[in-house]
């Protein structure tokens, strides 16, 4: 007897003639299935790697994540960030700068939300790694983290408390070798609904697709873009294409070249680098430029301000940081 989750399999892996993409409803109902481990296995793995190799469509996407919210911690609902920030790639070529321009956000009254997920063997530098060294401890529990944003304007929270089956599905990277749809849902997650969400993206096209996504929940207003190494993070020293999805429509605005020159890899990823720098005690050619391009890039989406004003703000609120305290 066949089973019911196979008629989604059978949709998307019955060839290039006989095949086709899932309707939204569909992809809601299938990705339900799989977080709610209504499937075996072998169904699972199949059905993520049939998506992986022909791509998931915008449609696709959107079941999914309507699947991957509806199913959100229920105590998640009790926090209210202004600014939800997914970080889910890791760095591995330069320390996560960005997280600095989320420190001074969060010192002038912006509340923001990060989440993320880790991937064992990856090598990568992840935020929950990093953040702890920068002065915002690890919490345990949503209701440490409702308390942590209440203190410090911020807080931290892993996947696995949010919504444990993505999180589940994102390892098993280990398994496959390959990432799956789930390194896209967890970005455009939002678990807390807030009315701000960024969203850093690696591979080509992949912001296009954000953007349909995104188009399609006019009540939260979206920055999507191309961030280094995939995270939420603007490399200072390129252009940098950022995608603001407001009332279902999406604007382009042209991020510019900040850098002077290109900085070198960095080697060490020693996160008392970044407390340096903070501090006023070293300098980083390409950090600084980093902190400044992500600083501005998140306010032309808070403020709806337009670049160069941006850049102008984020550049007087570095200089104002409290040097003397640890950035969180």
């Amino acid at each position: 007897m066949q089973q019911p989750f196979s008629e989604y399999i059978k949709i998307i892996g019955k060839g290039q003639k006989g095949g086709r993409s899932l309707t939204r409803d569909e992809a809601y109902h299938a990705m339900k299935m799989v977080l709610a481990n209504e499937v075996t296995g072998d169904q699972r793995g199949a059905f993520l790697m049939l998506l992986r190799t022909r791509e998931e469509t915008p449609e696709e996407v959107i079941g999914f994540v309507d699947a991957c919210r509806e199913l959100i911690e229920p105590e998640v609902k009790n926090l209210t960030p202004t600014l939800d920030i997914g970080c889910y790639a890791g760095k591995r070529r330069q320390l996560p700068w960005y997280l600095l321009a989320v420190a001074v956000l969060a010192n002038n009254g912006y509340s923001v939300m990060l989440h993320g997920a880790h991937e064992p063997g990856s090598g990568r530098l992840y935020a929950s790694i990093a953040l702890p060294q920068l002065g915002l401890s690890e919490v345990s529990s949503i209701e440490d983290a409702k308390q942590q944003l209440t203190d410090k304007g911020v807080t931290y929270l892993d996947l696995s408390y949010l919504l444990p089956a993505l999180d589940t599905i994102i390892k098993l990277r280990e398994v496959f070798g390959l990432r799956s749809c789930a390194n896209t849902l967890a970005r455009l997650l939002n678990p807390t609904a807030a009315q701000f969400c960024v969203q850093g993206v690696y591979h080509m096209h992949l912001d296009h697709k954000h953007c349909r996504v995104n188009e399609n929940y006019p009540s939260i207003d979206a920055l999507c873009f191309r961030g280094d190494g995939g995270d939420p993070e603007v490399n200072g020293e390129r252009e940098t294409e950022l995608f603001i999805t407001r009332n279902g429509e999406t604007e382009e605005v042209i991020m510019p070249v900040v850098a002077d020159k290109w900085a070198l890899k960095d080697k060490d990823m020693n996160v008392n680098d970044m407390l340096d720098v903070w501090a006023g005690n070293a300098s980083n050619l390409y950090g600084e430029q980093a902190v400044l391009s992500t600083l501005a890039s998140y306010l032309v989406l808070l403020q709806k301000c337009d670049v160069a004003d941006a850049l102008s703000q984020a550049r007087q609120l570095w200089a104002q940081r409290d040097k003397s305290a640890t950035p969180f």
